[in-house]
């Protein structure tokens, strides 16, 4: 299975781009899926086609999708959101309230992204296509299997020996609800379900990210960071996609100006992001809504290319070195020093960029050893470790 999954800040044209993308890939004899981990859906639009909560056939080879995503939560989070519920109801919240606040924001992308999964377990598609949300919900969202990976080897197994332990105890002297061993099972299942996706998203022979944008200076500053950020957390983008891309043919003076600011931002675009390969959508004369326009986008942008390539494979880390002495490198576009914070506590190393922090579990060589130094190469941190004591930040 190949998966494609389109990012970018909001308004950039990102579910235009990931519909003629899916478009194309069915005409090419993939069979293809598309959906949207966004909450507000808008891939019926872009077909100008009804879209259900199962697969929809939209063409010979084209399915869709717009999640329930209702049903997702009460599949994935349904005994702990129960849990949640009765707590918060028993400090005196009001049941809707209650009911509303047992859902936490991005859960619905997270759950809608959960489907991934088990698709690539049933291996029923060539290709899946995933219209993601806004950048930053986009960005929390890939977060969540680190985030769930150091909670649950840190804390969780803590908690639920200490629950098991107590709760016999505790439930005869309070009336306040404790979790059960189906809320824990819950936790734990999620758990399993979203590092089995992060490791799906991470195979760079499989999955790539590709990065929509326009060629205003917010959208690109904005894509900078989200590139960084994907790198820092081993997501491979193969591509930037750069769309609204004034044509030639237009030569009204009013346009003059906005075709030279575009041309300026291109080539910082193209300094930018080298050596990924940038693909131009060019501004069209009408709205790209329904299966003529799109099939003209999806032209526009890939020409003779075949959209289920993988345009771009370097890695985003690599670990070197032996006997000793060890150098880890990250790609880490656009970040500069006085972004980051760096340090080593146990078999982890910590990298905070700017709002965003990963740790990164150490192989068993490098966990004993010592952070000697950290620096820049180019666009690339190379972190030394070296020595037998370890801990220091740097």
């Amino acid at each position: 299975m190949r998966i494609i999954l389109f990012t970018g800040k909001g308004g950039v044209g990102k579910t235009s781009i990931a519909a003629a993308t899916a478009l194309r890939c069915a005409d090419l004899g993939y069979k293809t899926k598309v959906y949207s981990t966004d909450a507000a859906h808008s891939l019926a639009d872009s077909f100008n086609k009804e879209i259900g909560s199962v697969d929809t056939l939209i063409k010979k080879n084209l399915f869709a999708q717009e999640i329930d995503v209702n049903e997702e939560i009460r599949k994935n989070w349904g005994p702990i959101q129960g849990f949640i519920q009765q707590f918060l109801k028993y400090r005196g919240m009001e049941n809707l309230i209650a009911e509303e606040m047992a859902v936490f924001p991005g859960m619905e992308e997270v759950f809608s992204l959960l489907e991934l999964k088990n698709r690539f377990a049933q291996e029923d598609f060539d290709v899946v296509i995933i219209d993601c949300a806004p950048t930053g919900d986009t960005l929390r969202l890939l977060a969540c299997p680190d985030i769930a990976k150091w909670y649950m080897e840190k804390i969780f197994n803590i908690e639920r020996k200490v629950f098991k332990a107590v709760r016999p105890v505790a439930q005869r002297f309070v009336d306040m609800p404790l979790p059960t061993d189906d809320v824990f099972d819950s936790m734990e299942g999620l758990y399993k379900n979203l590092i089995g996706i992060k490791e799906v998203l991470t195979d760079r022979e499989i999955s790539s990210i590709r990065i929509v944008l326009n060629p205003e200076k917010m959208v690109i500053k904005e894509s900078q960071r989200a590139y960084t950020f994907l790198n820092l957390f081993g997501y491979s983008v193969d591509a930037v996609i750069a769309n609204r891309i004034l044509p030639e043919e237009i030569k009204d003076p009013y346009y003059r100006k906005w075709k030279e600011i575009q041309a300026k931002h291109m080539k910082e675009v193209e300094a930018s992001f080298s050596p990924l390969p940038i693909f131009l959508s060019k501004f069209w004369d009408q709205e790209v809504i329904g299966m003529k326009q799109l099939s003209r986008m999806a032209e526009d942008i890939y020409g003779d290319k075949d959209p289920t390539s993988v345009f771009f494979k370097e890695k985003p880390m690599e670990i070197t070195g032996s006997d000793g002495c060890y150098d880890l490198y990250l790609k880490l576009p656009f970040a500069t020093k006085e972004d980051l914070d760096i340090w080593v506590n146990g078999d982890e190393l910590t990298i905070k960029f700017l709002n965003f922090k990963r740790n990164i579990l150490l192989p068993r060589a490098l966990s004993s050893l010592k952070l000697k130094k950290a620096e820049f190469l180019g666009n690339v941190l190379k972190v030394n470790f070296g020595g037998d004591d370890h801990g220091r930040k740097v």
